[in-house]
């Protein structure tokens, strides 16, 4: 959970990760919509304009036209409607946004794309990553508590604590059965919402996501 008690400073020391991320400028309302909704989906989060990667501080242009970007993001690009606070911040010479998002109670949140498609986005580490289905407090029954208590499934998760991510390869040799029943534990868990799936076929990557 953020504490949005931190200064702008110490959150820049932190630098950027589950609770936190940095945008030079807001370029693209879409872009941001992602961050919103990733936030708002898991812990929630502060996002600073203004500041690059590096954590160096760059400043914005002009505060109006990345409200305006912001604005979009939150009133047409992000589903169910969501709330940010938004705080201008001078460091030195410099104008930065601080946006704050709350972890939402009203979850999932849905971020939609250039293509005009509605995705959930949750964060995992210090990136936004889509997952078809976001597993919400109290959804979990009987049989995928059973499935977590298994053997295999609490290798992966150990194996998962300690590396960002696992292919089916690997899973399979992990738990020492064939690919393809690796691959069917895979989708099972990724419909549950425990895993996150990134990209296809066997280059896919499987990250943890477990509910709070």
């Amino acid at each position: 959970m953020i504490d949005f008690k931190r200064t702008t400073l110490e959150l820049i020391e932190m630098g950027e990760g589950l609770t936190v991320e940095f945008k030079r400028t807001i370029d693209s309302p879409f872009k941001i919509a992602k961050t919103l909704a990733s936030f708002a989906n898991t812990s929630g989060g502060v996002l600073l304009v203004g500041i690059a990667d590096n954590r160096s501080t760059v400043g914005i242009e002009s505060e109006l036209r990345e409200l305006q970007k912001l604005e979009r993001a939150c009133g047409e690009l992000v589903e169910k409607e969501l709330l940010v606070r938004c705080k201008t911040i001078i460091l030195g010479m410099s104008i930065i946004l601080r946006i704050e998002i709350d972890e939402s109670e009203n979850k999932p949140h849905y971020a939609i794309n250039e293509k005009g498609d509605r995705i959930i986005y949750v964060r995992t580490k210090d990136k936004s990553v889509p997952t078809n289905r976001l597993m919400l407090p109290g959804e979990a029954d009987t049989a995928t508590d059973k499935l977590l208590a298994s053997r295999p499934v609490k290798n992966l998760v150990q194996y998962l604590k300690q590396n960002d991510s696992i292919t089916e390869k690997d899973f399979s040799n992990l738990i020492n059965v064939s690919v393809k029943r690796a691959t069917r534990l895979l989708h099972d868990l990724t419909d549950k919402g425990i895993v996150l799936k990134r990209g296809s076929g066997k280059g896919a990557l499987y990250s943890l996501k477990l509910a709070n």
